[in-house]
């Protein structure tokens, strides 16, 4: 600040004139990197036992022949009732005539069972360790 004193001739008095400087500020802001924390990223492979359960069918066929003894005129066709299929085994036998006779049927009879079992099997998933 700079000061003058200056007379007013008019007034008889003694002015004072002060100067004072216009002073500005300035920011500045400038980044830098700083080093923060480190993380580890761990993974793993881990193998588990695990026990399955799982139901199974089963078809068992029993054969069973049937003696007929019935003297017939065509061949009968292979029939299926239910679960049961009959196939017919026919013999010609000499006669002063020529007759089929059905000597006997064959029965396939299918049963079903249901089980359920257990099986071990190996299974593998990742498991992830974060340390910081």
């Amino acid at each position: 600040m700079t000061r003058t004193d200056k007379t007013d001739p008019a007034r008889g008095t003694v002015v004072e004139e002060a100067v004072l400087p216009v002073v500005e500020e300035r920011v500045r802001i400038d980044k830098t990197v700083e080093q923060g924390r480190t993380v580890t990223v761990t993974t793993r492979p881990v193998t588990e036992t695990e026990t399955l359960s799982q139901k199974l069918a089963h078809e068992r066929v029993t054969v069973e022949r049937v003696p007929i003894g019935q003297v017939v005129s065509e061949m009968p066709s292979v029939r299926e009732e239910g679960d049961l299929t009959v196939i017919p085994v026919v013999e010609q036998r000499a006669r002063v005539v020529v007759e089929q006779v059905l000597v006997e049927e064959i029965h396939l009879r299918r049963t079903r069972e249901e089980t359920v079992e257990n099986f071990e099997v190996e299974r593998q998933r990742t498991e992830v360790d974060i340390d910081e």
